[in-house]
């Protein structure tokens, strides 16, 4: 018998082109028929692909026809170059003063937003000076970023000093990785430290990060994604701190698309995944459901090239939520099936994911089935998920208590009022908005008992006048 042969790329593969497809959600086909749509749309006759050729495109076995490579820019609504459609030699064409960098995260920040956050620390630390040049400045961004490990007792990581460099052109191991060592100082510090106080030290590093990618030239090519993927974290941090934490959703928005920008530099399909589920809350949140559907459907996509059994499972938790949450119970309770099957899939969940566990799962289906009207089962899940989380998962348990209070207030309402005082007690700890967010479900869940006074004097001292269900 003959040896095998297998055969090798023409040409480089096309990442750019994977990734833009990837973000949107689409399969091959679903490109094959916009291409078409639009060839149609232009009067060019029939288009002539399949859902193969546009995979060879991908993997490079194909370059595209000029025809397809017009229209992939007009589906897709970004330059060719952002697109890889261009050859090295096309590319230096441009001229120097039209040169487009490609698509990183590199001056997508919003500086305005960090600036203010990080000239109030600097502020602060200069004794009221508000002259900045660029060495102060970038000291003080530093200063701002490392401001919560300092207020923890948490070590710096060695190395830091060098990320203030003011003249910094390449990428060195030392820098990356004492950036990557501070962005997981403030994961971990999320659980454990008020948003307000740790927010303006993650905003500073989001932006010392995008800066430092900005600024750099020349890079090994690992060194930058490793780079990437840890502001798509920070930023990605500094949202959730912004959306779930504070309900501040508009700006959060500003630092999920930095996250999404970052993510796309690093090529990593997990924190892209990661990215794109977290966004799909908000209008999740807002019952906007095509939204929410779409970062989801993008979401699954990267999964099925970067996902590990928790991120599957969290994946299928959030479309769960989004479900119960616009009146799908069915489809919600479908969902938690999927996210149980998913946790015995194969694969190594990353150490960032720290959001989701068995115990997080639980709680999902807890709620799931409160919205199903299956009081006794939720109250089960929801108990079950309370057991098993960390002591430090503070504003989960909130959540949870919550939740747990509704399943309980139809059948023993002197329970529900306990377990409320519970979830009060730990948001006067740690203030989470999201906890909140469920008090009226429970009050509507009380409003015939004698305790709705006391939960909505609680719940007042919280956050405020209480909004009736």
């Amino acid at each position: 018998m003959g040896t095998r042969r297998t055969s090798t790329p023409k040409h480089p593969p096309n990442t750019r082109l994977r990734w833009q497809r990837l973000q949107r959600g689409w399969s091959h086909q679903e490109v094959v028929e916009q291409i078409k749509r639009s060839i149609e749309q232009a009067g060019e006759g029939e288009a002539g692909l399949n859902a193969d050729m546009v995979g060879r495109w991908e993997t490079g076995g194909r370059k595209p026809d000029p025809r397809y490579k017009k229209h992939l820019v007009l589906v897709f609504g970004l330059p060719a170059s952002e697109l890889g459609l261009l050859s090295a030699e096309e590319l230096a064409l441009c001229p120097a003063d039209l040169v487009v960098p490609a698509p990183t995260a590199n001056g997508l920040m919003d500086e305005q937003l960090v600036d203010t956050v990080v000239k109030k620390v600097m502020l602060v630390l200069l004794g009221g000076n508000a002259e900045f040049s660029r060495p102060v400045f970038l000291k003080g961004l530093l200063g701002a970023s490392l401001a919560a490990l300092f207020s923890n007792g948490i070590a710096i990581p060695d190395g830091a000093e060098v990320l203030a460099g003011e003249h910094r052109t390449r990428l060195d191991r030392q820098s990356v990785d004492a950036f990557a060592a501070i962005t997981t100082s403030h994961r971990e510090l999320y659980w454990t430290t008020a948003a307000a106080e740790l927010l303006p030290s993650v905003t500073a590093h989001v932006h010392l990060g995008t800066g430092m990618l900005k600024s750099t030239s020349d890079v090994e090519a690992s060194q930058s994604r490793q780079l990437a993927s840890a502001v798509a974290e920070s930023a990605l941090l500094a949202s959730r701190l912004l959306f779930f934490d504070l309900a501040q959703a508009d700006t959060a928005e500003q630092f999920f698309q930095l996250a999404d920008d970052a993510a796309s530099t690093s090529q990593d399909h997990a924190i892209a995944a990661a990215v794109l589920g977290h966004r799909a809350f908000v209008p999740g949140f807002d019952g906007q459901v095509k939204p929410a559907r779409d970062y989801l459907a993008a979401a699954h996509a990267h999964a099925r090239y970067g996902a590990s059994p928790l991120l599957r499972s969290w994946l299928h938790c959030v479309d769960a939520e989004v479900s119960a949450r616009v009146g799908q119970p069915r489809a919600s309770l479908t969902r938690i099936r999927s996210a149980e099957d998913a946790l015995v899939t194969a694969g190594t969940d990353p150490t960032w994911l720290d959001f989701f566990d068995a115990s997080r799962l639980d709680g999902f289906a807890g709620n799931a089935l409160l919205l199903a009207d299956r009081n006794r089962e939720a109250a089960g899940r929801l108990q079950s998920a309370l057991d098993n989380l960390a002591d430090t998962a503070t504003k989960q348990k909130a959540v949870l208590l919550f939740d747990l209070a509704a399943a309980h207030a139809p059948t023993d309402a002197e329970l529900a009022v306990a377990t409320v005082r519970q979830a009060c007690d730990l948001i006067e700890q740690a203030p989470y908005s999201t906890a909140l967010q469920r008090v009226p479900d429970v009050r509507a869940a009380l409003s015939a008992t004698p305790y709705i006074g006391e939960l909505d004097e609680r719940v007042r001292a919280l956050s405020g006048p209480v909004r009736e269900a």
